[in-house]
């Protein structure tokens, strides 16, 4: 009949709304055909809504980032300028920012201007 099989992926304002449309007295198969979800699917939600006592708002838990930013930004670089660059490669190339000049450089070039 073309339902899905799981509501996982709904909103919290399709949830809120099927809530709402249960209260105000609309059938499981109603707001099936509307959400395109099945019945067991709706009445199943709804059981654990009454049980969770709503939506958690709970950030959800994933694996943490271990790149920065400006590591990923230099990583696309390199690939874009030489796609042929193994992964080895990139990691010798340029993943670490280069300094223009050494701190000993710096000093003798400060103290030159003097």
């Amino acid at each position: 009949m073309g339902f899905r099989r799981c509501i996982r992926n709904l909103t919290i304002q399709k949830q809120e709304s099927i809530v709402n449309g249960r209260t105000q007295g609309r059938t499981l198969l109603e707001l099936g055909k509307q959400f395109n979800i099945s019945e067991s699917g709706i009445s199943k939600f709804l059981k654990r809504w009454v049980d969770q006592g709503g939506v958690p708002k709970v950030p959800k838990s994933g694996r943490p980032r271990y790149t920065s930013r400006l590591f990923d930004r230099n990583v696309l670089h390199l690939s874009r300028v030489n796609p042929r660059l193994t992964a080895v490669d990139t990691a010798r190339e340029r993943l670490t920012p280069k300094t223009l000049c050494s701190y000993n450089q710096a000093q003798a070039s400060s103290s030159w201007t003097e």
